[in-house]
């Protein structure tokens, strides 16, 4: 008995092993993904007024393959996310998917071939930091991108631009409006917001929700 008991320990132990080894670092993860984005916004038709929806539409598609929007949303909301319904937390994280859309997807037609410069990589637990340098010119702009381990790949879930992370930024914004309402008026406000900028009439900085 105990033998089968050590064996199956062994077993188990190889399997997870096995399956840490043939997952992508950190810093790899972050680098196949930032390629894959930079190809689709390097192509000529990204440019085209006319195909800025399918430009969206693929650059979401993508971006969800490395990036848990769920848990963005989830660290955003903070503590009061467990308090939340499931059909609350599925409705506040496809409205912030949206949010992020219209707020940083919108700028398709600014980039101009900047490159990733990858610095290094900091893995602790089921966490991990990557840091990088985006080169635009003869401007180098810090950005980290913070991960986690789902147990099948590492998943993005924060940046830190110039030592502002996106999260906390929102994560301000969400407690100052859960703090005197409600997760239906969170959700009301990050619903209007993205009807203004589909329309062209928010003219409130790009990160800010209220208008």
């Amino acid at each position: 008995m105990l033998k089968k008991i050590c064996l199956t320990f062994v077993f188990v132990c190889l399997f997870a092993t096995l399956s840490m080894a043939g997952m992508q670092s950190p810093m790899d993860r972050v680098k196949e993904g930032a390629d894959k984005l930079i190809k689709i916004l390097s192509d000529p038709d990204m440019q085209d007024p006319a195909k800025h929806d399918a430009a969206i539409h693929r650059l979401r598609v993508t971006a969800e393959e490395y990036i848990d929007f769920r848990l963005t949303t989830m660290y955003a909301v903070g503590k009061q996310w467990l308090k939340m319904s499931p059909q609350m937390q599925n409705d506040l994280t496809e409205a912030f998917i949206q949010l992020l859309e219209r707020t940083y997807l919108k700028r398709i037609p600014a980039y101009g071939g900047q490159q990733v410069d990858y610095k290094q990589e900091l893995v602790s637990g089921k966490k991990a930091k990557v840091f990088t340098e985006i080169i635009d010119k003869d401007k180098k702009i810090s950005v980290e991108f913070r991960l986690r381990n789902t147990g099948k790949q590492w998943m993005i879930y924060d940046v830190v631009a110039e030592g502002v992370s996106l999260v906390s930024n929102y994560r301000t914004q969400f407690a100052q409006i859960l703090g005197d309402g409600t997760p239906e008026d969170l959700l009301k406000l990050i619903q209007e917001r993205v009807e203004k900028l589909d329309k062209g009439e928010d003219t409130t900085p790009d990160d800010n929700i209220k208008g």
